[in-house]
């Protein structure tokens, strides 16, 4: 019996329904529990950029690994100091405590969105016991950390179900969040995977990536006079000190330094195998225009090296059809794909609840995601073999199918 039969069975009743619920959210409420019992401070990350902000107006470098503002806790900021400056009018308007408020009007419904889209937004394709699952890999500081990055995921996630009406939204929005956070470039996978002629989603892929790589070449060029500390503030804190839980944290896990040869040599192979199976399941995996969407905002994620806990909502519906995806390949298949996800996940509430400090849920929950999705859309392909071998025996028939989009 595969996991999702099982789990569906046994939440027939509402008593194991909650049962269920609370076991997987154990790590994500037991954290916020803690927090709150414990009065632990909240939105340290917006008080990095609010912080930041502060400092740019008044002419004083952001970049500190002990940062000190009146009246709040900041983290260490790393963001352009363009974006300071942008930012600064938030701050001299309503004050350090201030901005921290009116940010907390605004990142309280992103956050209920997120979770909206993560769990209980309707898709035929990605049961919800799936994607509420993927919570146990969370840790509650997601909710309180008030990285501005969430609010930038909530933005893109708007954009991309309105992007069958006009994709210029979402793609304003991608290049404005990669101001902010470079990373949020791998968002523009999306439209890669959508569910358009080839020759269409490539000329409009290459147009939006050359605007925002010509971006943020123009925001490094105009850093201005804290360039160089903005430099050494993105080694120190992204690349060295905090590699998140993705492709980076599988290199400094063993041993290898972010910024050297081979594990930049790594990253290029990573993101080629992991863009190639996206392609495979968009193809081949029976997804309806829509789901190609829902699963590319996911597929980005396995595209960004440093990947981080607040990342990690779009990867919910994302991973329940990877394993879905499963299902036309033989029941076997499935049982094997679904447990072995469900095994992960159930792995990583056990650990939460026997306090195993050794083993970080977040890394070990997306490297298993990795190899699933690998794994899925191998066994995709595997049924195209012969016709995959026939483009690269003699590339030129779908070359002309491309050009003249009927591919």
């Amino acid at each position: 019996m595969d996991s999702l039969t099982w789990f569906e069975l046994f939440t027939a009743r509402k008593r194991n329904l909650w049962l269920f619920s609370l076991f997987f959210l154990f790590p994500l409420v037991g954290n916020l529990i803690s927090r709150l019992t414990k009065a632990r401070y909240w939105l340290p990350d917006f008080d990095a950029l609010i912080c930041g902000a502060h400092n740019v107006s008044r002419g004083i470098s952001p970049y500190s690994l002990h940062p000190v503002c009146d009246g709040i806790r900041p983290t260490p900021y790393v963001y352009a100091p363009q974006v300071g400056q942008f930012f600064a009018p938030l701050e001299q308007v309503f004050g350090l405590e201030g901005a921290r408020w009116a940010f907390a009007l605004v990142y309280m419904p992103a956050m209920l969105w997120l979770f909206w889209y993560a769990i209980l937004k309707p898709m035929d394709k990605a049961p919800w016991h799936f994607r509420l699952m993927t919570l146990a890999a969370m840790v509650g500081s997601v909710l309180s950390c008030g990285n501005i990055g969430l609010l930038l995921h909530a933005l893109t996630i708007l954009g991309a179900l309105y992007i069958s009406k006009s994709r210029l939204p979402f793609i304003a929005i991608v290049i404005c969040g990669a101001l902010i956070k470079p990373v949020f470039l791998t968002y523009l996978v999306v439209l890669l995977l959508e569910d358009r002629p080839l020759i269409a989603r490539l000329r409009t892929f290459l147009l939006s990536a050359t605007v925002a790589v010509s971006a943020l070449l123009a925001l490094l060029l105009t850093a201005g006079r804290f360039s160089d500390d903005w430099h050494w503030a993105l080694n120190a804190v992204v690349i060295l000190e905090q590699p998140g839980i993705g492709f980076f944290a599988t290199t400094s896990a063993l041993g290898l330094n972010t910024a050297s040869a081979v594990t930049l040599i790594g990253l290029g192979v990573f993101i080629t195998g992991m863009g190639l199976a996206s392609l495979v399941l968009a193809e081949w995996g029976g997804l309806t225009a829509e789901e190609r969407i829902i699963f590319g905002l996911g597929a980005a994620q396995f595209l960004n090296p440093r990947l981080m806990d607040y990342d990690m909502f779009t990867l919910a519906p994302c991973m329940a059809m990877v394993v879905m995806t499963a299902k036309p390949l033989g029941q076997k298949t499935f049982t094997c794909v679904s447990w072995a996800f469900a095994g992960t996940l159930i792995f990583c509430v056990v650990c939460n609840i026997l306090e195993i400090r050794a083993i970080h849920r977040a890394p070990v929950a997306v490297f298993a995601y990795g190899l699933i999705l690998l794994a899925v859309a191998g066994l995709t392909a595997w049924p195209q073999r012969m016709r995959i071998r026939d483009w690269f025996r003699n590339p030129l028939p779908i070359l002309q199918d491309i050009l003249a989009q009927r591919i």
